[in-house]
């Protein structure tokens, strides 16, 4: 009897530890994917902490309450443009004013007469073309179609607002390359559409530059077809965890006097036949003096030395912050004086300016790459534009870089 009393008493005991022992477990659980969750949240990355209802029934109300459901749509947009885009204030309100001059800012608004829909009047059917195609009437997917066009069939429009100034010029950007419409056109109503950019930029705090890399292709890589839910979330996630270029202020591929005879991405800056790379070449430029030779600008690794018709003799170097660089246009291989799988200190003597290659005149091509040593072709995906990595003097410029000089490698180091 005591026998059985007591083997009923551990049976119970065996039950509570072990109700005991899931809590704990679940409970530490619980804590531990809290933790991770703060933890993605508070990381660079940025996570969209508006919520919006796309099922629409949120819509109305006034923009210029925080509580509306536009006001909500309008922020989402905002938050998109800026992190993504890169987009100054006026670039943002003025686009903004845009959508709520087309369509109150609304997502499902339609008119048949010209077959247009969505928050900025996109063509959807045979009278102003498709456009709008299989996008969702929602505003994620819409601002997501917004931002694949200014990064393909659209990027005209990312151009100008690149170099747009104020809320007049952003506006010109976006109503002529964007919308279609005329400069002198009365639909763009623009005293009215100015005001209304003035209020949002006031409203939304939108006083800040712009950061635009107009020759980025973008970081989405599906394509114009990216309108569902989950093409949103993987752009998102994709753009902002990308932390791009970091500025090198170790110095440049040349010392002493020289100039920029080609620009980025065009040889003219944004005229010219596409270049996506930067000409330096020094003021007392030879074929074989020392003046004109080539210096590492990080240090690195030597992971490729070849020849191709393009690039003549050329090197690349993959920096210990993982960006690739490439030198081109030696005059010969040898003149090239490090090889592949050589470590390279910044400023250490690699290579000689030439004109091998598809080159005109002495120099050494220099370009930027974040996803690959391979990828040197015009418009390739990671290439960047040397102004942006380099510390080059202010009249060179940084994502757009234009032939300029002379300059002096030990003196006009400022952007």
């Amino acid at each position: 009897m005591l026998e059985r009393w007591i083997q009923d008493k551990k049976r119970r005991l065996y039950v509570i530890i072990g109700i005991i022992t899931t809590a704990v477990l679940s409970i530490s659980v619980i804590a531990l994917m809290c933790v991770m969750v703060f933890s993605a949240q508070n990381a660079d990355c940025w996570n969209d902490d508006t919520t919006i209802d796309d099922g629409g029934s949120a819509f109305g109300g006034d923009w210029k309450d925080p509580n509306s459901g536009t006001h909500h749509y309008i922020q989402h947009a905002i938050d998109r443009f800026h992190k993504e885009v890169k987009m100054s204030g006026d670039n943002i309100a003025a686009a903004i004013a845009i959508g709520l001059r087309e369509s109150g800012f609304n997502p499902k608004a339609y008119n048949p007469s010209g077959q247009v829909k969505g928050i900025w009047q996109w063509g959807s059917g045979t009278t102003n073309g498709d456009r709008y195609g299989n996008t969702a009437d929602t505003v994620k997917a819409q601002v997501q179609l917004a931002i694949n066009e200014l990064h393909s069939t659209h990027k005209a429009t990312l151009i100008n607002l690149a170099t747009a100034n104020n809320i007049n010029s952003s506006m010109v950007a976006w109503d002529t390359k964007f919308e279609g419409v005329g400069v002198n056109d009365p639909q763009r109503k623009v005293a009215d559409t100015a005001k209304t950019a003035k209020e949002v930029k006031k409203l939304f705090n939108l006083d800040y530059p712009g950061d635009i890399n107009i020759f980025d292709g973008g970081s989405n890589d599906s394509g114009t077809g990216d309108t569902s839910d989950d093409a949103n979330s993987s752009a998102i996630s994709d753009a902002t965890c990308d932390t791009g270029l970091v500025t090198n202020t170790d110095g440049l591929p040349v010392m002493g006097k020289y100039q920029i005879t080609g620009g980025y991405p065009n040889y003219g800056g944004l005229t010219g036949a596409e270049h996506y790379g930067v000409d330096f070449q020094t003021v007392a430029h030879t074929m074989n003096g020392g003046e004109s030779n080539v210096y590492a600008v990080h240090d690195g690794t030597v992971v490729a030395k070849s020849f191709d018709n393009t690039g003549g003799n050329w090197l690349v170097i993959q920096g210990t912050d993982n960006v690739y660089t490439y030198y081109g246009h030696a005059p010969t291989q040898s003149a090239i004086v490090v090889n592949t799988g050589d470590k390279v200190k910044a400023g250490q003597h690699i290579s000689h300016e030439g004109q091998t290659g598809e080159a005109t005149g002495i120099h050494v091509h220099f370009a930027v790459q974040t996803k690959s040593q391979y990828g040197w072709a015009p418009e390739t995906k990671g290439l960047k534009s040397p102004g942006d990595y380099l510390k080059l003097p202010k009249p060179a410029g940084t994502n757009v870089v234009v032939p300029s000089g002379p300059f002096n490698s030990s003196t006009d180091k400022s952007k």
